[in-house]
């Protein structure tokens, strides 16, 4: 008999977000292993229209959309996700997300036989106050296996549960998403730097922006390119007290089609994160493979879940993100490197992160 798993997802393409390209991804990459698959996720900061044009392209997952409308949307999540396990008794239960890890403690209350696979980013552990904590806590000590994305996730994990039979399980990428010819934007500067992902203190966009003078002085011609939802005019006001107008534009969010052509259009894809006010983490970065599968290497973090997405000196490079004069030579450095070979060499690492041979990890 065919196996068939839920997937509880806190949000879902075609929106922005790394734990729904990272649902996605998973769910083709058990498809194509022959598992059926069912979803129960969010889809926000996108139109109808898109998402109408999604869910059409993608029959094959069986979907089910909750919208959000206030404390409704729990209700209606913890009633969706309780009557299709009752309708299909789910040979897994794969949770990714803070309010998905506690429905896996819900079904097993409920149900018996439950096997809950749990997918740990990081932010989660830190987001709440202390019920949340302690609720997303006995959710990870239930849970019947535990992956975290990345090592660093994994030792924040350990330091927090007790629990030592995690394994690791990196973010991938679809690769049938990313066979598509894409035309190069006609963006200005060089180096082009660009990043990927909602603006926001723990994406680290600040960081770029702070290196830029020290950049300038060996590359008065650079340009930051910000792709991503813009949630306030903070990083704007820093750009214009800065008086670096002339060197940053901010892009917004991009279709499927852009976000492609701008892999193609930049040289440079930069990730400086940091843990945010609220101890919201960077688990991995999986908008560096979508870059080095483009192959356009990326220079990030130390410290944070991206020291496991880079294949550092190969196909990016590791810095300290606070350290402009750092930041400018990694920059320098990759500028010198045979272009050629570089691009391989980000290609090849992103293909170890294909989910169709990461899924088999789940079966």
């Amino acid at each position: 008999m065919t196996p068939h798993y839920l997937i509880i997802s806190s949000e879902f393409p075609p929106g922005p977000g790394g734990i729904g390209k990272h649902a996605y991804s998973m769910a083709k990459g058990l498809l194509h292993n022959g598992v059926n698959v069912s979803v129960v996720c969010n889809m926000d900061y996108t139109s109808e229209d898109e998402i109408s044009s999604f869910l059409n392209k993608n029959r094959e997952i069986n979907i089910h959309r909750i919208t959000r409308n206030g404390f409704s949307t729990y209700i209606n999540r913890i009633r969706t996700i309780i009557s299709l396990y009752k309708k299909y008794r789910f040979d897994k239960v794969i949770l990714t997300g803070q309010f998905s890890l506690w429905m896996g403690l819900v079904l097993k209350t409920l149900f018996k036989g439950v096997h809950t696979v749990l997918i740990i980013h990081g932010s989660e552990l830190n987001m709440g106050g202390s019920v949340k904590q302690t609720l997303t806590k006995k959710s990870i000590l239930n849970g019947d296996k535990v992956f975290a994305v990345s090592n660093y996730t994994r030792s924040l994990l350990q330091s927090k549960v007790d629990r030592q039979d995690i394994e690791v399980l990196p973010n991938g990428l679809n690769m049938e998403d990313w066979n598509v010819e894409a035309e190069s934007f006609r963006w200005e500067g060089y180096p082009k730097l660009l990043t990927v992902g909602s603006v926001t203190q723990r994406k680290g966009q600040h960081n770029v922006i702070h290196a830029l003078e020290e950049i300038k002085k060996t590359y008065p011609d650079v340009h930051y390119h910000i792709v991503g939802k813009y949630a306030d005019g903070t990083l704007k006001n820093l750009v214009r007290q800065s008086v670096l107008e002339n060197h940053v534009t901010f892009h917004g969010k991009l279709s499927d089609a852009d976000l492609r052509s701008a892999y193609k259009t930049a040289d440079i894809f930069c990730m400086l994160s940091e843990s945010d006010s609220r101890g919201d983490v960077e688990g991995f970065g999986i908008a560096i493979l979508e870059a080095n599968i483009n192959g356009m290497p990326a220079i990030g973090s130390k410290g944070t879940g991206i020291e496991d997405a880079i294949d550092n000196g190969r196909a990016g490079i590791l810095v300290d993100a606070h350290k402009p004069a750092e930041i400018s030579n990694a920059i320098d450095a990759i500028l010198k490197m045979d272009k050629l070979v570089l691009a391989r060499q980000c290609k090849d690492w992103a293909k170890k992160h294909d989910w169709d041979q990461l899924a088999k990890k789940m079966i």
